[in-house]
């Protein structure tokens, strides 16, 4: 068939997957939604450097063509960045297959290499054709056995000649143009090559090259990803959907490829030569034997007006019966048309449910078939008539469906069964109700419930699921529990585990950082458990394990197995740890909610231990990743720290008290652990959004502090370091001793390393033009008399 054949087909075919593919996106996405505001990477797509017109460099060295066109209108409308990289096929495949690129915008699909890559939805369909010079005429593959072709070394024409028994001789180029230009020139006779190419390629360099209109090796082309790049084909899935919905991929197509859509005139009288010719001599045939009528006729009217006399002795006589035909017909008429209103009102219900409509007879014959204008079946109702339940479906389905129709005509009541086919490659669920009509008919409506069963099977699942773990709920838990408490069970063992500093995690590196945490959390649990002991995810960051027939020493070996697991496992440059505290029920008239309160206690017990190292291990881990975000940062806050310290001693500050701003000058920007690192190491003036973004610091370092039980006091010096003697600050606006007098003194040693301090957008300032802004803010910005003490005592300079 034509190529726009295809491409029609095609495009019907894409309206119907619209909605289902939307709505898995939907689904698959949610649990993301914490990450919905990072912005995507971007994506490195990759095709052939020389295969117009779906992908090559135009004259200015740039990426163009089909695939290079649709691939960035994929990336605008689903909101990502594309870097296209072309290169000779065979290393473009290379790359995809190392992962140095993630897509392949054009492949053509064949069995051996969907068993290789994921190929999303076709964006195309072309075939393969025959090119040779004007003076060679080919009506078939057969004609080139033995023959030399010049073709595409790695392309999917190749392949599917090398699968031909023809002991063809194929000599295999780069690229297309070289293909038909080894033809051209008259080195070879024959270039075999995709259809559209080929086309191409003659238009553009003049090439006295005509195609054969053979039309093999149909396939469609469409995106290749690695098989564990799933959510990428869906992303690139969605967005073809997309533009096929907004019009914009048909505008794509016409501007490439729809100067050859249409068939040509020549061509198509070519084809059907034979054809035309059988019609053009029935034309003939029907001429002679009108003249030779005509003179029959001639004959014939003679013999009529002898007869004539008769005819007119028979007028009344018809004239008689011509009266009651047409009180027949009026009845006639009169059923027609209650037969089309009723007509009408069957189809009216058919259009309306949602079902295929089946009559069969007691042996599983098909005698009608009915559907409405939207349902797609799988063949047209035509295929169905006057054939068997086993002609059409599996034997399975036919069986089951032979046992209900028998048995609906023995009970003449309704039956009703479930059954699965598949279809294109997926598994459908549909629901089939048969009804007696007579003794031996039953009429039976089909439907897809796939969509509600797969809905359903969903509800269950997320009903006794943790959606962000993948672990079974409390709810699930509660009812397990009740289930395990009997004797044959006993020991049953109680294992609860809390995961340490999730909060301090989630301030400091947001709140998918803490979804990670927990779900690597959830991943060891697994691992070091076996697949009979039953995990719960019963909190924020509580797990549970439920182990029938476990004594306490088992219980402790197993916690044992994934706190060393958890020993090599970090977060965001952070040691996983978690808190584990168990018992079991021995005996039944134990009380498994006071087994499940030991459990928690002593784990409870073992939080309070751990938990003061875990915290004070990840206040370590996020300065060194603040520091390794900005090198800068670690120096700017030794210097703080030491000024801090001379600016205490000079106020007799006890040796606790100098010890305590010491750490404070240490980590008073620890709350930049959250600011992005362009920012951060942005050389130029911040703009007025980055400001802001800086300026939320003080209060998500106060809320890491604060989380740490010995650091409350600090966490409130730090909250205050960027607040003003004037009240003009932030974030609170404390003015004057509202202000901790440690925040006082952090602010202006904070103030007086940035001044001289070397910035990419003004010079540094010498020691002295630091004490005199200082100096100049006081009273303002800074308290005065921390200023005199800081510019007398520890800069030692005259006021």
């Amino acid at each position: 068939m034509p190529l726009y054949f295809y491409l029609n087909k095609y495009k019907q075919y894409r309206c119907f997957r619209l909605f289902f593919l939307l709505l898995t996106m939907l689904f698959l996405f949610i649990p993301s939604s914490y990450a919905m505001n990072e912005p995507l990477p971007a994506i490195i797509i990759g095709d052939d450097i020389n295969y117009p017109p779906y992908s090559f460099l135009d004259e200015n060295g740039e990426p163009a063509g089909f695939n290079v066109d649709l691939a960035r209108a994929v990336g605008r409308v689903m909101d990502f960045d594309i870097e296209i990289r072309l290169d000779e096929w065979s290393a473009t495949r290379e790359s995809l297959e190392s992962g140095e690129i993630d897509a392949i915008s054009g492949m053509f699909r064949s069995p051996e290499r969907e068993s290789m890559y994921l190929f999303s939805s076709p964006h195309s369909v072309t075939a393969g054709d025959l090119f040779t010079r004007p003076e060679f005429q080919i009506n078939s593959l057969e004609d080139l056995r033995g023959e030399t072709i010049v073709v595409q070394q790695a392309d999917i024409v190749a392949e599917y000649l090398e699968q031909q028994d023809l002991n063809l001789t194929l000599v295999e180029v780069n690229n297309v143009q070289d293909v038909l230009q080894l033809v051209a020139e008259g080195r070879y006779d024959y270039a075999a090559l995709l259809k559209l190419p080929g086309l191409y390629n003659i238009d553009t360099y003049d090439l006295d090259l005509v195609p054969q209109g053979l039309t093999f090796t149909t396939n469609q082309y469409a995106m290749a990803v690695m098989p564990d790049n799933q959510d990428l084909l869906l992303l690139l899935n969605g967005g073809m959907e997309i533009l096929s919905a907004t019009g914009e991929y048909q505008e794509i197509y016409e501007q490439w490829f729809g100067v050859y859509s249409d068939p040509d005139l020549p061509g198509l009288l070519y084809r059907y030569r034979w054809i035309i010719v059988a019609v053009l001599g029935l034309l003939t045939l029907l001429i002679g034997m009108v003249v030779i009528l005509r003179h029959l006729v001639k004959d014939k009217t003679k013999e009529l007006v002898s007869v004539n006399t008769e005819l007119e002795a028979s007028m009344e006589e018809l004239i008689a019966m011509e009266q009651e035909l047409r009180d027949q017909l009026e009845q006639l008429r009169s059923s027609e048309a209650r037969l089309r209103a009723s007509e009408a009102k069957n189809q009216a219900i058919i259009d309306a449910l949602p079902d295929i409509l089946f009559v069969l007879d007691s042996s599983g014959h098909f005698l009608d078939c009915q559907h409405n204008k939207v349902h797609t079946l799988l063949y047209p109702p035509s295929y169905f008539i006057n054939k068997n339940l086993e002609d059409v479906m599996p034997e399975s389905v036919a069986s089951k469906a032979l046992y209900h129709i028998q048995r609906a005509l023995k009970k003449n009541r309704l039956q009703q069964f479930d059954y699965e086919l598949l279809v294109a490659g997926h598994r459908h669920v549909y629901e089939m109700r048969l009804m007696p009509i007579n003794d031996d008919e039953v009429v039976g409506l089909a439907r897809d419930i796939t969509l509600g069963r797969h809905h359903q099977e969903q509800i269950e699942y997320l009903s006794h699921h943790d959606q962000l773990t993948g672990l079974y709920n409390r709810q699930f838990l509660e009812e397990e529990i009740q289930r395990l408490d009997t004797p044959p069970n006993f020991p049953l063992c109680v294992i609860m585990g809390d995961v340490n500093g999730l909060k301090l995690i989630n301030d400091s590196f947001g709140h998918q950082a803490g979804d990670d945490l927990l779900k690597t959390a959830a991943d060891i649990i697994k691992d070091c458990c076996r697949k009979d002991e039953i995990i719960a995810r019963i909190g924020g960051d509580e797990f549970l394990i439920l182990v029938p027939n476990m004594t306490n020493e088992e219980a402790e070996k197993l916690v044992g197995r994934i706190r060393n697991r958890c020993l090599y496992t970090e977060v965001e440059s952070i040691e996983l740890s978690i808190s584990f505290g168990w018992d079991t029920k021995d005996h039944e008239d134990e009380d498994i909610n006071e087994v499940l309160k030991n459990a928690e206690n002593y784990m409870y017990k073992k939080k309070l231990f751990e938990q003061p190292s875990i915290r004070s291990k990840t206040i370590h881990a996020i300065m060194n990743t603040l520091h390794e975000k900005n090198p800068r940062e670690e120096k700017h806050s030794q210097r703080v720290s030491d000024l801090c310290v001379q600016t205490a001693r000079a106020m007799k500050f006890s040796d606790r008290e100098i010890n305590e701003i010491r750490t404070v000058g240490l980590l008073h920007d620890i709350g930049k652990i959250s600011v992005d690192e362009n920012i951060l190491n942005k050389p130029d003036k911040l703009s007025e959004d980055e400001y802001e973004e800086i300026k939320r610091h003080p209060e998500i370092g106060s809320r890491i502090l604060g989380a740490v039980h010995d650091m409350q006091d600090m966490s409130e010096f730090v909250l205050s370091h960027h607040e003003r003697w004037d009240g003009k600050g932030y974030p609170q606006g404390l003015k004057g001793e509202e202000i901790p007098l440690q925040a006082r003194i952090i602010a202006i040693a904070d103030a007086y390393d940035a001044i001289i301090g070397e910035r990419s957008y003004r010079p540094s300032r010498s020691p002295e033009e630091a004490a005199m802004e200082l100096l100049a803010h006081a009273g303002t910005q800074f308290d005065p008399d921390l200023v005199e003490t800081f510019v007398s005592n520890v800069l030692k300079m005259d006021l």
